[in-house]
């Protein structure tokens, strides 16, 4: 009989010859042209680029964020299968703490908790202690990733059940944004015998099945009738116009990550130039920054997060993931999740702009809160707003 597999401390620590490659290829950095009177419309600002790649090779201290992460958080790995996982675990002191597994998305890290952290462990000012635990997806920064096809957003549901279960919490609740709110939702449909309730961003798809979300759907598509609100609200109807405009203009991301992302890896493994340009216009587009990026993420917030991905060389596999499960996200969600939810809707989160009536549809929805502030990073933006959301809900929670 073999030994179950136990955590090991970890710590980052990047290779002095790895920071010297990086920073030669910085400074052979070749930039396409742009147009006359462009900035953001056909892609990542040239102008936004430069500057962020001259702070990248001057004034960016990768060693002092290193640290900086090392002394923030907690880290561990373990195998739990196929996959040698990262995590960060901080338990807490208190006996009726509760364990809360908050699970990033595409294209952040485990550094998105940052501020949430030490807000959850502040003392006296929540109603609940928490026993926190933030994964690296498999695929993403210091988690191995899978080696053989077919291992989507289920098997990773099933690794982190595997994974609290590990630390020894037999129950626990989940939250989670982007990935992480599927992955949130595969836990309540499949493991809801350990994960007993979920926080997380609005996300939900029509049932053709259900006779009003058709008729919702025709409200919204048929000529004349779409300017009505008839089946939904005026407000509705937006949010579904809203919805088109982000498949139409903003979903090549998604469709080349979900049909060739080995193609696009090549580049972007290469080139530190070209990942920076891939993954910092999905902050800026998908935040609440009023078109200024660093209104919500300062340069090291962002070069850092980048950077996990470079020296993890974990981009390909990390995109991966929507050629796996990218197609399967609505399928999964034609199920009905049963444990206890609470849905956040930040107002610029426009991937959550679908009708109430999909989301209860969907989701056991026991609170439902419109957000004043934030958009699709909410632990990065309104960190604030997040832990008071999350702490109303899961301080009613019994395990």
């Amino acid at each position: 009989m073999t030994d179950s597999p136990r955590p090991r401390s970890f710590r980052i620590s990047v290779t002095e010859d790895d920071q010297r490659d990086l920073e030669n290829r910085l400074q052979r950095a070749r930039l396409p042209d742009q147009q006359e009177g462009v900035a953001w419309e056909q892609g990542t600002s040239k102008a936004y680029l430069q500057e962020l790649l001259a702070y990248w090779r001057s004034g960016f201290d990768w060693p002092k964020q290193e640290a900086w992460l090392n002394s923030r958080f907690r880290q561990f790995k373990l195998r739990v299968g196929e996959i040698d996982l990262h995590y960060v675990h901080h338990p807490s002191d208190d006996p009726h703490a509760i364990p809360l597994i908050m699970v990033h998305g595409w294209p952040g890290s485990f550094m998105d908790y940052h501020k949430l952290i030490p807000k959850l462990q502040q003392k006296g000012s929540l109603r609940r202690s928490y026993h926190i635990v933030v994964p690296s997806l498999p695929g993403y920064g210091f988690s191995s990733a899978p080696n053989r096809p077919s291992f989507g957003a289920a098997e990773i549901a099933s690794t982190l059940n595997s994974l609290m279960l590990a630390l020894g919490y037999d129950h626990y609740v989940a939250q989670g944004g982007d990935w992480g709110t599927l992955i949130s939702f595969l836990l309540g449909t499949r493991h809801s015998d350990h994960c007993k309730a979920i926080h997380t961003l609005a996300r939900a798809f029509p049932k053709l099945c259900h006779p009003w979300h058709v008729a919702q759907l025709l409200n919204h598509r048929l000529p004349i009738v779409n300017k009505m609100p008839i089946t939904m609200t005026q407000r509705e109807l937006k949010g579904l116009d809203q919805l088109d405009q982000l498949q139409r203009h903003e979903y090549g991301y998604r469709h080349i990550q979900g049909t060739k992302p080995q193609t696009l890896g090549y580049g972007l493994s290469d080139s530190p130039t070209g990942l920076a340009a891939w993954i910092v216009e999905k902050f800026k587009t998908w935040s609440d920054c009023q078109g200024n990026v660093e209104r919500r993420f300062s340069k090291d917030e962002l070069l850092t997060n980048i950077c996990i991905y470079w020296f993890t060389n974990s981009i390909t596999s990390s995109m991966r993931l929507y050629y796996e499960s990218g197609v399967e996200w609505p399928k999964f969600m034609q199920q009905y999740c049963k444990v206890p939810t609470a849905i956040a809707k930040f107002p610029a989160d426009t991937f959550s702009s679908m009708p109430l009536a999909w989301i209860e549809q969907t989701w056991n929805v026991q609170q439902y809160t419109e957000m004043e502030a934030g958009g699709h990073f909410p632990a990065l933006e309104e960190p604030d707003l997040l832990v008071e959301d999350m702490d109303k809900f899961f301080g009613q929670v019994h395990l």
